[in-house]
């Protein structure tokens, strides 16, 4: 009766220490990641909310991304408009050079020439004013159409997305193709088609600049959001180092008392069987 007792002693002493041992690996996994939680069994609660929380802030990231690469879309296109208001003045000085009576015909059609090549540089700027291969300036493609988006957060969800403003500024939509200044009427008929021009060109700059500033609002917005997104995930998810020293320091004694009783009890039991044996 006694041998059977002292067999079941044994058994909860290896239990013991069993579990122990799983308890200290662990904290050492802990220890080594760095992380309270690392499977669903350690907190499936605190799980699901972190990787939620993780979703969310590489969401975040990949908005910020977004939001730079159509920033760049942007002074690209800004950056153009510059370029075309000034053909369009020096476009607009030479009707009103032309409107002079003090010209003769030929006189008017050399300014002519050099006030055609003008609109036609024009219109070769706006086909080719791209971002990543779209344009930016012609009306066609979704940067430029009116019908483009500007992903700038985390979610598919229409406050998630900023309208991207329409640009056309070819020849044809500011009304240009057809001036011409080889004649007094036809300077005198150009001088307000450029004006008009010169005007939605400043007014689709402006488009830019206000674009520009509003997603460089949500930019800060974003970085904002994803540091206390990460802020928050730590909390949950981050080990107290402190505490988890103090637990595997505990694991580790009684883990110790564990196995020199095991091995007190082994050597008691292995005299007791000695002793029963005559030896």
């Amino acid at each position: 009766m006694a041998i059977q007792i002292n067999k079941s002693v044994g058994l909860g002493l290896n239990h013991q220490i069993s579990e122990r041992q799983k308890s200290l690996s662990k904290v050492h996994e802990k220890m080594a990641t760095g992380k309270r939680i690392n499977r669903a069994q350690d907190d499936a609660a605190g799980l699901a909310v972190a990787k939620l929380l993780e979703s969310m802030s590489r969401g975040y990231k990949a908005a910020s991304r977004n939001i730079g690469d159509a920033m760049s879309a942007l002074n690209i296109g800004e950056g153009a408009t510059q370029g075309i208001s000034d053909m369009l003045n020096r476009m607009h000085e030479l009707s009103i050079q032309a409107s002079n009576d003090t010209l003769t015909n030929s006189d008017r059609q050399a300014l002519n020439g050099e006030f055609q090549q003008l609109k036609q540089e024009i219109g070769r700027q706006t086909q080719t004013t791209q971002y990543n291969t779209q344009d930016l300036l012609s009306g066609e493609g979704p940067l430029s159409d009116g019908t483009g988006k500007f992903q700038v957060g985390p979610n598919a969800s229409d406050p998630n997305q900023i309208n991207v403003k329409g640009s056309n500024l070819s020849p044809e939509a500011l009304g240009i193709m057809d001036l011409d200044i080889s004649t007094r009427a036809g300077a005198a008929s150009a001088t307000s088609g450029i004006q008009q021009a010169n005007k939605a060109v400043l007014d689709t700059r402006v488009n830019f600049g206000v674009q520009y500033n509003r997603l460089e609002n949500a930019y800060n917005n974003n970085e904002n959001m994803n540091v206390n997104n990460t802020a928050a995930l730590a909390l949950i998810e981050s080990l107290d180092f402190a505490q988890a020293s103090m637990d595997k320091a505990r694991d580790d004694i009684l883990n110790q008392s564990g196995i020199m009783a095991l091995r007190n009890f082994q050597e008691i039991s292995r005299n007791s069987m000695l002793s029963l044996l005559g030896n």
